[in-house]
């Protein structure tokens, strides 16, 4: 039962440290973000269509809360909510391609960030490192801990 505990202290060490080190080098000031905006924001791009449900419970926060959130972002034209031409109860939320440009300029720049980064490790290491977050992802979504695209 302890190695279940240990595990469990793993998973939330990894996911943190992970969170918090995605988080940092967003660049929110630049991108006149909070944190959970432009989380939010790159949700959507990476999800498009995804209902207003859906969103919320991907994010963990309540309808109410994500339906201010959109709401501020849709003010600064980031995103759109669309109803669903099959079912007019539904609500779809797309990025806008001022939204899109803004999260891919981002996506860039962190990247330029974490390229240089990594390269302090030998590219044997950052081959290692590749391929055991490649083989982390595929056993994580096979556990039904997480759910990726990577399409995207």
């Amino acid at each position: 039962m302890s190695e279940i505990s240990t595990n469990g202290q793993l998973f939330s060490q990894l996911f943190l440290s992970i969170s918090q080190a995605f988080m940092q080098n967003r660049a929110q000031d630049a991108l006149k973000l909070t944190q959970l905006q432009g989380f939010v924001l790159r949700t959507v791009n990476n999800q498009p269509g995804l209902t207003m449900s859906q969103l919320s419970s991907q994010i963990g926060i309540t309808n109410s809360q994500l339906t201010r959130l959109i709401a501020t972002l849709e003010s600064m034209d980031l995103v759109r909510r669309e109803h669903n031409p099959d079912n007019r109860r539904i609500v779809n939320v797309q990025s806008t391609p001022t939204g899109l440009n803004l999260i891919e300029h981002n996506i860039a720049a962190v990247a330029l960030r974490y390229d240089g980064l990594l390269q302090q490790l030998s590219s044997k290491e950052q081959t290692t490192l590749i391929e055991s977050l490649k083989t982390s992802l595929t056993l994580l979504e096979k556990a039904g801990i997480l759910t990726t695209d990577t399409t995207k």
